[in-house]
């Protein structure tokens, strides 16, 4: 982890827009985060706006694209004023390459704890506990 899952309401990204997404968004976990941009994985999923619906209106009718960016990383790797950083500048970051947004576009920042998730066969908490033993 960390894994970032950008939801878009429309499906008009060019290629360079979603290099870009990929990119800055991986550039903004190692920077702010501070977390290891090769097991940074991000995943951009778009939806038509006619499928989603902001006070019931739906998105289609809008001039705005609604962004849903849901960040998941390990529980207690990071402070409040990382995350709240985090936040404000993948809005930014959203806000440059796809255009303007609507306000109620969101980033989820979702903490995981380490032994419920993990990569290459070995929990994150697994993965600690044998750093911490081989450095004692």
């Amino acid at each position: 982890m960390p894994f970032i899952n950008i939801t878009h309401s429309g499906c008009k990204l060019t290629e360079e827009q979603t290099l870009q997404l990929f990119q800055q968004t991986t550039k903004l976990m190692k920077d702010v985060m501070h977390k290891k941009g090769e097991l940074t994985s991000v995943r951009i999923d778009c939806y038509e706006g006619g499928h989603w619906a902001i006070g019931s209106i739906p998105m289609n009718k809008s001039t705005y694209s609604v962004i849903y960016m849901d960040i998941k990383v390990t529980e207690g790797t990071n402070t409040a004023e990382e995350k709240s950083e985090m936040i404000k500048q993948s809005i930014m970051m959203l806000k440059e390459i796809i255009g303007p947004l609507a306000e109620a576009s969101y980033v989820v920042i979702d903490e995981v704890p380490g032994d419920s998730w993990g990569y290459n066969g070995l929990t994150q908490m697994a993965r600690t506990q044998l750093i911490q033993a081989q450095t004692s």
